[in-house]
């Protein structure tokens, strides 16, 4: 019995370790044995351009998929609302080493980011809309090939979820490794204000279009919120919503997907609010104490997970 508890709780680290490499671009499948085999072929689980996808999903309306479609040229993955309560569990996983690793807090510690510069109407309303990526090194060109960008600083406090990657995955279980790479949740509350940029900055950083940042932003993790004090609306009732609507929202995203600028988003828009809502209050749980988000606990569908065949 005790081993059985004990191989249980392994399976649950790899299945969190799993949704944050995922997240991270590694779509390789974990075996029974605990090693990575060949990547995913299935049509979510093999998306290596996920974090995208995961990423817009928790942005309020309709500007950021819509920047990345049709002024970035990617194209959005409907099979992340399709399968909806998947995506869920791999939010909430992220979240949850995000709890468990918040131990190991660095003083000191900044994060760099290239970001577009219509998020910074975002960070001004004193949230973080989506997962924060940021690097522990400088300012990585690689990702400044977006239309119209600013470089932020994240200054980390103690007390906030986040994940410093070197501290969780090991080299062959994440790529990127040479980014140092820091992320921090959605919904998340921060300060901000401007700062100068330097010659330097100006000149070795370029938009999409050649084109150097707009602006330079130093962000402040504050602290995550616990919105099951202002969120009242019944939990059973807005997943409800979120699983009845989820069909429409996919085949919103694939209007977008397909350029469609005359239809009506609203729907959309209206889809991805009672997500976060969803969302904000299993963070709080998770965060502050609570059981309700047990449910989630290996009882999805198909898991990404240990032991999933070809996906």
């Amino acid at each position: 019995m005790e081993k059985s508890l004990e191989q249980e709780s392994q399976q649950l680290l790899f299945r969190r370790i799993d949704a944050l490499r995922f997240y991270g671009g590694d779509t390789r499948v974990r075996g029974s044995n605990g090693y990575m085999g060949m990547g995913s072929q299935d049509a979510m689980y093999g998306d290596k351009n996920a974090y995208r996808t995961l990423n817009a999903l928790l942005f309020e309306g309709v500007r950021n998929e819509q920047e990345r479609i049709w002024t970035e040229g990617h194209i959005l993955n409907t099979e992340f609302i399709r399968r909806i309560d998947e995506t869920v569990q791999i939010y909430m996983d992220i979240f949850t080493l995000m709890k468990e690793k918040s131990i190991d807090f660095d003083s000191g510690v900044v994060g760099r980011r290239i970001e577009r510069a219509s998020s910074i109407a975002y960070y001004e309303n004193g949230f973080t809309q989506s997962f924060f990526s940021c690097s522990k090194s400088g300012f990585d060109r690689t990702f400044a090939q977006k239309s119209d960008i600013v470089l932020i600083e994240m200054e980390l406090v103690r007390n906030v979820p986040f994940i410093d990657y070197e501290k969780i995955l090991s080299r062959r279980e994440y790529k990127h490794w040479d980014e140092r790479e820091i992320l921090l949740p959605p919904f998340l509350n921060i300060e901000i204000i401007e700062i100068p940029l330097t010659v330097s900055e100006t000149r070795r950083v370029k938009d999409l279009n050649k084109r150097p940042p707009q602006g330079k932003y130093r962000l402040k993790a504050v602290e995550f919120p616990d919105y099951r004090k202002s969120i009242f609306d019944s939990e059973k009732i807005i997943w409800q919503q979120i699983i009845e609507g989820k069909e429409s929202a996919a085949h919103l995203l694939e209007m977008m997907n397909k350029r469609d600028k005359e239809q009506d988003y609203e729907e959309y828009t209206g889809w991805k609010e009672k997500l976060h809502q969803y969302l904000k209050i299993q963070f709080s749980n998770i965060w502050y104490g609570g059981d309700k988000f047990d449910r989630y606990q290996g009882t999805v569908g198909k898991l990404y997970g240990v032991g999933k065949e070809g996906g």
